[in-house]
């Protein structure tokens, strides 16, 4: 038998994996070993005894990825199903064979373009995004670099283009970008002789970046000198410069690299069909300096080190020209991460020491020359400082820190209890550095005081380190505790209108807050507070503040709840407690209140960032129980769950009782394991939710069942297509029959395909109700969304339009009155701003909403609705009093743009929606 190793080597996709098969040299007699390994894992092994000498093997081709079937397996081999997947790099007896150029035959092979997302290559949460030809990462506020793999300060003091790594939760350090070095990199450093500190602390690599070297493909020569840091770190796997970029399917990897591997220099350089390498001669290491040259032409490589002999190779493969974009690194890559770059480039360390009188020609007949454009000067670089010139010697680090430098970066390494740019700072026993740690639980917040500490509890938990859990049924806030709740913010722009429930234990306090931006100088804002016991609004639209006062005050010691109603339509405002009312007039000025934070209440995160014109005194919580928030009908939910964020809110009570636990006037009753209620007649379920005349699904095909107790009985909200007492009748129909309990929900699936510049629609309705909405072209999710709508006001038909901006003024057809039942026949056009409006095919209102043109495009979001907006969606309340009930008629006929096809009704959603086609 031959005792000759036979490797065969590749790569497939996912992950890299290299098997390898050997008959090992030092075996015994008869004796064959069978070895394979995945990617760096431990090999694994399987040995066979033969009992007879074999003089030599002969293999027959090889095939990748399956085996035709006209060839004949070795039935020992086993069943073999084809490879789906990527295969590169194959090589045999350390001989790369080039698998498209060299393949003898094949059937159905692609180039594999596997895209990179399918890899996860993302780190930290970061979220991975690619098209055809790029990808790239979309890293958290905490986390930068290509893949997310660097950790970024939120706020950045650094000076000068450098980079911000958060060394703690409290301080940073700066990574000078180069020509610039200091804590804080404001000082001007002149380099004439770059010191690299190879990869720091951090995951950082200091690195110099020169414009892509020209017309290098086919000929270059570089010279230079270099002088190793005086640790053995600087000797093992470090790069000193490089070009080139990571291949894409069938496209190799184009690349140029020259490095330090175990005190070996190592010259590699792959034209696209290989990789060539010359690994120098062990170096003289008591030499202070060392000298390179190294050039290739064509495939022809050569590197000459110091007084050693001149070494030669010939790259591998046809290609001859050397195909690179990126620009030329020095010392090190702008992010060191191996598997982006070629395989072969991947040295682990950026360079130790200095590199001086480096130096590149690309055609013999050509002077040598620096890189770069201008000649000498690179495009970028960090934490690179001058050789043999430390910055620390500009830097005294106090209270026993000691300075580190990585080149031109420097910062203070402080000893325990101390902190800061120079270690001038004690550690707060709220720091993570503080030893013993603090005890508050996690997400809890804890908050230094002169004899210790204290810790602010997230929504739901309570106790001095927050480790108890907590319901929170009516919640409970305290100005000693910071207390306060956020809600997600909607659009109260023209009209808001908040209703809450509280009692007050301190006479000042903020009840609900909400501003244009969180800070003292905020932009618009509104505010409810407790000032010396009277409750004020103040609202600012941009131009001044309005200041709103109850006659009556709220101290009182018999825990009364107060009821307040306040809000505003455009600058008249009005505040109400318990039923009287103090009004501020509309005047001249804004009538817009634009505000993008949350909804607090109770208190606001961080007071100091209150507007001080929204409280007469200073900003200060709220002391005292608040139950039952609406904010435009919308219920803020004040419990654990129900909030956005919250720190520091107790229970009213301390049980799990509250307000409006116990649904339709059931009693709450406390018990250890929680809370129970007593419901009222003909109400049942665990918080008496459930009408017992709904409670045998008795409604049918989706159907919902509406309690009527005063008739001791029930109705059925059917859904699209169904009717009858249960909803057990299915019907069909072309015209619409809406009820006054009524809605069509139309998703316009042509939507993406409109111009919606031009938006159309027509239809016949009739009806004998003088109010009634007909249609609303839009979402209707806030005051703000773009919509076309139109229904009845007093009979007279009324059109409405938001392109953007703000609501136009209506268009209201006063000289005919429309009822009695009679089918009309109603068109709307919008061409940009213009706007008509035809009745039975007359023009009867015509309107330019906006000569400038700013808004011209009616952005509805493909959704229509008819006669309404849900069960639960008063139209008055979903419309801000645009339009003010649901539809009782009929609507027949739809079209939208110009479509051929009406629109079948039949096909939308909704309920209570009934055929009109024969009554």
């Amino acid at each position: 038998m031959a005792n000759t190793p036979i490797p065969v080597l590749f790569n497939f996709e996912p992950p890299d994996v290299v098997g390898l098969y050997m008959l090992p040299s030092d075996s015994p007699e008869g004796y064959c070993l069978l070895e394979m390994t995945a990617d760096e894992n431990s090999p694994v092994r399987r040995g066979l005894f033969l009992p007879h000498w074999l003089t030599q093997v002969t293999f027959g081709s090889i095939f990748l990825g399956n085996v035709p079937g006209h060839i004949k397996i070795h039935p020992s081999s086993g069943w073999i199903s084809g490879f789906r997947g990527c295969i590169r790099e194959f090589q045999v007896n350390n001989k790369e064979l080039f698998i498209i150029d060299e393949a003898l035959g094949g059937r159905n092979i692609e180039n594999c373009n596997v895209p990179v997302c399918d890899y996860h290559p993302c780190r930290n949460g970061g979220t991975c995004t690619s098209d055809t030809e790029n990808w790239f990462c979309e890293c958290s506020v905490l986390y930068s670099g290509k893949l997310c793999q660097l950790s970024t300060c939120e706020e950045n003091p650094c000076g000068n283009g450098a980079t911000c790594f958060p060394k703690s939760s409290q301080d940073t350090v700066c990574l000078c970008p180069y020509g610039r070095t200091g804590i804080l990199c404001n000082d001007v450093i002149n380099i004439t002789y770059p010191n690299f500190s190879g990869t720091d602390s951090f995951g950082y690599t200091s690195f110099l970046a020169y414009s892509a070297i020209p017309n290098i493909s086919l000929y270059y020569e570089f010279q230079l000198k270099f002088q190793l840091a005086n640790h053995n770190s600087s000797l093992q796997d470090n790069l000193i410069f490089f070009t080139g970029q990571k291949g894409q399917g069938l496209n190799g990897d184009d690349f140029l690299v020259l490095g330090l591997r175990r005190g070996h220099l190592v010259y590699s350089y792959n034209l696209g069909s290989g990789t060539a390498t010359i690994i120098s001669e062990l170096l003289d290491l008591t030499r202070h300096i060392h000298v390179v040259s190294l050039g290739r032409f064509l495939q022809d490589g050569w590197m000459k080190v110091d007084d050693h002999e001149n070494k030669t190779i010939t790259s591998p493969g046809t290609l001859v020209g050397l195909n690179v974009f990126s620009q030329f690194y020095v010392g090190g890559y702008i992010e060191y991460i191996p598997e982006l770059l070629p395989n072969g480039c991947n040295f682990k360390n950026g360079f130790q020491g200095c590199i001086f009188d480096i130096r590149v020609r690309t055609a013999r007949d050509q002077p040598f020359k620096a890189p770069g454009i201008p000649e000498g000067h690179p495009n970028a670089g960090r934490s690179v400082g001058q050789c043999e010139e430390s910055p620390c010697r500009f830097i005294k680090c106090r209270n026993g820190g000691t300075c580190v430098e990585s080149g031109s970066t420097v910062y203070c390494h402080c000893p325990a209890g101390w902190k800061g740019a120079f270690c001038m700072e004690t550690v707060s026993v709220c720091d993570p550095e503080h030893k013993p740690p603090h005890r508050c639980r996690q997400g809890s917040t804890c908050a230094p005081l002169p004899d210790g500490y204290t810790c602010h509890c997230p929504l739901g938990t309570t106790g001095v380190y927050c480790e108890q859990a907590l319901t929170i049924s009516d919640a409970s806030f305290s100005s000693n505790q910071s207390s306060w709740m956020s809600f997600d913010s909607f659009s109260i722009r023209r009209t808001v209108h908040i209703e809450l429930q509280f009692q007050a234990l301190s006479a000042n306090g903020i009840l609900f807050y909400t501003a244009q931006h969180l800070s003292p100088r905020s932009g618009d804002f509104l505010s409810i507070s407790v000032v010396n016991w009277y409750v004020q609004l103040r609202y600012n639209l941009g131009d001044r503040t309005v200041i709103l006062q109850t006659f009556q005050n709220v101290h009182s010691t018999s825990g009364t709840w107060y009821l307040i109603k306040a809000g505003r339509v455009g600058n008249e405002g009005y505040l109400d407690l318990n039923g009287i009312n103090i009004t501020r007039e509309a005047s001249s000025g804004m009538t817009a209140l634009d505000t993008r934070t949350d909804f607090y209440v109770g208190g606001v995160s961080s007071l100091n960032l209150v507007n001080p014109m929204a409280i007469k005194n200073e900003p200060i919580g709220f002391t005292g129980c608040i139950r039952e928030v609406l904010v435009n009908g919308r219920e803020l939910k004040l419990t654990e769950k129900g909030a956005k964020a919250g720190s520091n809110v107790g229970d009213c009570d301390g049980t799990s009782c509250g307000y409006t636990v116990c649904k339709n006037n059931g009693e709450c009753k406390v018990e250890p394991s929680g809370f129970y209620c007593l419901c009222p007649k003909h109400w049942m379920g665990k918080t008496c939710e459930q009408s017992a005349y709904c409670s045998h699904g008795k409604c049918l095909h989706g159907g919902i069942c509406i309690p009527t107790p005063a008739l001791f009985s029930y109705t059925c909200a059917c859904r699209l297509g169904w009717s009858g007492l249960r909803c057990e009748k299915k019907i069909s129909f072309f015209t619409a029959k809406f009820t006054g309990n009524s809605y069509l929900k139309y998703i316009d699936s042509n939507y993406k395909r409109r111009d919606l510049r031009f938006t159309r629609i027509s239809f016949n309705f009739t009806t004998d109700h003088e109010d009634g909405l007909l249609v609303w072209l839009g979402k209707a999710e806030n005051e703000d969304s773009d919509f076309l709508a139109a229904g009845l006001a007093s009979g007279m038909l009324k059109v409405m339009v938001n392109l953007g901006e703000s609501i136009a003024v209506p268009l209201v057809l006063q000289s005919k009155s429309l009822c009695c039942k009679k089918w009309y026949f109603v068109t709307i056009a919008q061409n940009k701003t213009l706007i008509k409006v035809y009745l039975d095919e007359e023009l009867v209102l015509f309107e330019d909403l906006d000569p400038q043109r700013k808004y011209t495009a009616l952005n509805y979001g493909g959704t229509c609705y008819f006669g309404g907006f849900g069960l639960n969606r008063r139209v008055n309340t979903v419309t801000s009093g645009l339009f003010n009930q649901e539809l009782v008629g009929k609507i027949k006929d739809v079209v939208l743009f110009q479509d051929t096809k009406k629109i079948l009704l039949i096909k939308a959603e909704g309920y209570n929606v009934y055929s009109g086609d024969k009554d």
